[in-house]
């Protein structure tokens, strides 16, 4: 979750040419929903600190699933490291706004712990979520692996249908055989990027998930090579970028 793109689902490539020349129909409406993520930025020897504190809101979290306020909640560490610095990362979602806006509330002196003040580098952002899919799940292992893209100019409706009609199937599939805990297909409620940014972001429940996502992209690109070109010529290919992290908690409803 930081600024667009998610090669995992590349997979939309097996058959972006069938979406590009057939017009589909109109899709169902799927219920709306809203993710508030934040990344932090600490240093190394503080990590043990920081994760400890940060479990000190999980009661808060676990009640506004409870209540119905959030869908799901989690916290991850990095695994593959950036020159920008982040180190750990949070998120909430919720089907209302004003889900969003509550549990920061909730959070509030919470946000104002030394752990949290001791970090170096901060920031936040408000996705609404163009689809959503998860399982009923409570756990502290598992990985988030976070695709960032950008759309060319008029081809993001194009890139929403096919990740709808081609993509998604794929990780409700996931959803349904336990590998997927959860997956957001997004784009910022609030910018604080340019707009044209989408994120893919997926919570694996091991990493067996991770290699049955790279087994299923390897065969529809072997069933339709082709499609890979017409899929890369929606997005700017020189903004894409992944992230992979360790799950701390994570629960949905």
């Amino acid at each position: 979750m930081t600024k667009r793109s998610f090669n995992i689902l590349g997979l939309a490539c097996a058959l972006a040419v069938m979406a590009l020349v057939t017009a589909a129909p109109a899709l169902a409406q799927e219920p709306t929903h809203y993710t508030f993520v934040s990344f932090w930025s600490v240093p190394r020897g503080q990590w043990n600190d920081f994760e400890k504190a940060e479990a000190g809101s999980n009661a808060i979290l676990e009640h506004l699933v409870a209540d119905g306020t959030l869908v799901c909640w989690g916290s991850a560490y990095a695994l593959v490291h950036t020159e920008e610095g982040y180190t750990h990362s949070d998120w909430f979602v919720s089907t209302t706004q004003s889900g969003i806006v509550k549990t920061l509330d909730a959070l509030h002196d919470f946000a104002r712990s030394q752990s949290l003040i001791n970090t170096t580098k901060h920031r936040d952002l408000f996705l609404h979520n163009i689809a959503h899919g998860g399982k009923t799940s409570h756990t502290t292992s598992g990985y988030i692996r976070v695709a960032q893209w950008e759309a060319k100019p008029g081809r993001g409706e194009q890139i929403e249908q096919i990740f709808k009609r081609y993509i998604q199937p794929d990780l409700d599939a996931g959803v349904a055989n336990g590998s997927v805990l959860m997956y957001n297909f997004d784009e910022e409620q609030v910018h604080t990027d340019a707009p044209g940014g989408y994120n893919l972001a997926v919570v694996y429940a091991d990493g067996d998930g991770l290699d049955k996502s790279a087994a299923a992209l390897a065969a529809r690109t072997r069933d339709n090579p082709a499609a890979a070109e017409a899929f890369s010529a929606m997005m700017e290919n020189a903004a894409h970028r992944d992230t992979l992290s360790r799950v701390l908690a994570f629960q949905h409803k």
